[in-house]
């Protein structure tokens, strides 16, 4: 017979849930606000109007952001030492990454793409483990840093913005960065593994950290500069500004747990963060953004692990032909 769940457990399980709902619900609302004065036309307009050299600045921008992660992938790969090759890390990753991040919750959805490549050539389930763990680090760290470098730096700028004293957005971006320095402090020190109830957790080697935070500033910087790019003519606001409008956007995004790059959250946060700008304008810019960055990713991506499928079915099935022949009288 279990025993009974504790009210104060129950909370804990339901708190997230709630979060995300209320992020959700007021997204809608400040969304649907917007659109009520917006008509189809006037954003398909603005997509038609976006000249190809700010699509080809933003395909490469797209390019690099994942040959990034992709060399991530493939040292994380060298790391844990297991039977996976450097190549087959590369397909892991463009095949976990895109996926993962239009299904939402990559860092299971994405694991479950890294166990199926990965588990194929012998690698144990806890290896993959590691792996999965190690490559959803990157962003994050990345995401936290340039959050608390841009709120220090552009603090009268950031206060603007968020309504907020230019005081309080400087010391959100101390605080922010006094967790990253304690991370890293705790990394470069501690060599033991950390205890987490019947669980040890191995913590990366400086190096392998190194590597992630650049990685990680790689992948939020080109992910920004592809919208920041795209952005309507006339927006004069500084790439290091709009880096903290993007990165608070983004937060509550993931904070929403909503697919697709948190459909609808994304959008009405950086609509409410930029007034100034018209949203017809900024919405179709913003659907440029999301094939650029998403949308021709994912549907490569697809493609990619059906040829993958294919590729590894025939083989065992020619064998498994072969051995029945063989068998047969």
């Amino acid at each position: 017979m279990k025993a009974p769940v504790s009210l104060s457990t129950r909370l804990r399980r339901l708190l997230p849930i709630v979060i995300s709902l209320a992020i959700i619900a007021m997204a809608a609302k400040v969304l649907m606000g917007t659109l009520a004065h917006i008509r189809v036309h006037e954003v398909l307009a603005t997509l038609e109007a976006i000249p190809v050299l700010e699509l080809v600045v933003g395909v490469v921008l797209m390019l690099v952001l994942y040959g990034s992660l992709t060399y991530c992938e493939m040292r994380i790969a060298a790391f844990v030492a297991g039977p996976v090759s450097q190549r087959r890390a590369a397909l892991g990753l463009l095949l976990a990454a895109p996926i993962g991040h239009m299904i939402g919750w990559g860092a299971v959805s994405g694991g479950a793409i890294r166990y199926r490549i990965y588990s194929a050539a012998g690698m144990r389930p806890l290896d993959i483990g590691k792996m999965a763990l190690l490559a959803a680090i990157p962003y994050p760290a990345g995401l936290g840093l340039l959050l608390g470098m841009s709120l220090v730096l552009q603090s009268d700028a950031a206060a603007a913005l968020l309504h907020v004293s230019a005081a309080l957005a400087r010391g959100a971006g101390l605080a922010i960065l006094a967790l990253h320095v304690i991370y890293l402090t705790l990394i470069s020190v501690r060599r033991e593994p950390i205890a987490l109830g019947r669980f040890l957790l191995t913590l990366p080697p400086p190096q392998l950290t190194a590597m992630q935070y650049c990685v990680g500033i790689t992948e939020v910087c080109g992910a920004a500069g592809i919208l920041y790019v795209l952005l309507p003519a006339g927006v004069t606001m500084p790439f290091a500004v709009f880096l903290g409008v993007y990165v608070l956007c983004i937060l509550t995004a993931l904070a929403s747990s909503m697919p697709l790059g948190g459909l609808g959250v994304f959008e009405s946060v950086i609509l409410l963060l930029m007034p100034n700008v018209s949203p017809a304008a900024l919405l179709g810019r913003v659907l440029a953004y999301r094939g650029l960055l998403e949308l021709l990713p994912f549907f490569l991506s697809i493609l990619a692990f059906l040829a993958y499928e294919i590729w590894w079915r025939l083989p065992k099935q020619r064998a498994r032909v072969a051995a029945i022949r063989a068998a047969r009288p």
